[in-house]
């Protein structure tokens, strides 16, 4: 199978290259999701700045939707902890199909009452938790993945930003970074980019120049005082 066909067999409803403004939007959102704290506070300043960028649609027959209630925290926080680890490649997102997770393909978690999966534990348990509060929880609308005859593509229909930003990082995964500074996720404008910011890059060199300093600066200090003192001693010797 060639490349350019392995490169076409999924396709989004939404268009794969999303608008840049669009596209903006959305990685600002992922950005900030892969980057919350583990505080209730980080989680409430998150849902405050990021209404619509819930995972997925999470809802209760009696309590109504569910979105950023602080019993779903935990859940919330599986879900960052996995696209950490996709985002910097780990190779247990892939052995435990984290990406399919995010992109709400798998809600087995949600559908099965069996909590023995070695490989989402995390998210059985958060999830599980979270049925301690509400015993009827479970997912409302959710993403169709639909085969295309003649075409020999699926389609993938997203329900919310969160997959929509998901499903675009991953025909882009090149763009998920992680700070060589200061170890924080950010999103890359080019493959080559290894600093989130201007403020980690000029660190970087304003570190470098210090140590060289530290390094070559006494011996240069010693050098130019020997000159002046060399210099100083052979003034008097003429007079």
């Amino acid at each position: 199978m060639s490349d350019e066909h392995k490169k076409n067999t999924v396709q989004a409803i939404v268009p794969n290259r999303q608008a840049r403004e669009t596209k903006e939007i959305l990685y600002a959102g992922l950005e900030a999701f892969v980057n919350v704290g583990d505080s209730e506070r980080d989680f409430q300043d998150f849902s405050e700045k990021y209404p619509y960028f819930w995972p997925f649609d999470i809802q209760d027959p009696d309590a109504g939707i569910l979105l950023w209630d602080r019993a779903a925290r935990p859940v919330f926080l599986v879900f960052r902890d996995y696209l950490r680890k996709l985002w910097i490649n780990d190779p247990v997102a892939d052995d435990s199909g984290y990406l399919s997770v995010l992109l709400g393909l798998n809600v087995r978690f949600a559908d099965c009452s069996d909590n023995s999966s070695f490989q989402l534990c995390e998210l059985f348990q958060a999830w599980a938790e979270l049925r301690g509060t509400y015993p009827n929880v479970g997912i409302g609308i959710r993403p169709i993945v639909d085969p295309v005859w003649g075409l020999a593509v699926f389609t993938y229909a997203p329900t919310n930003d969160f997959q929509r930003a998901i499903h675009q990082l991953f025909l882009e995964h090149w763009r998920a970074k992680a700070c060589t500074r200061c170890s924080s996720y950010f999103i890359a404008e080019k493959s080559a980019q290894i600093y989130c910011s201007t403020a980690c890059s000029g660190g970087v060199k304003r570190d470098r120049a210090r140590a060289w300093w530290n390094r070559e600066g006494a011996s240069r200090r010693t050098a130019a005082k020997q000159n002046r003192q060399k210099g100083s001693n052979e003034g008097g010797k003429h007079r």
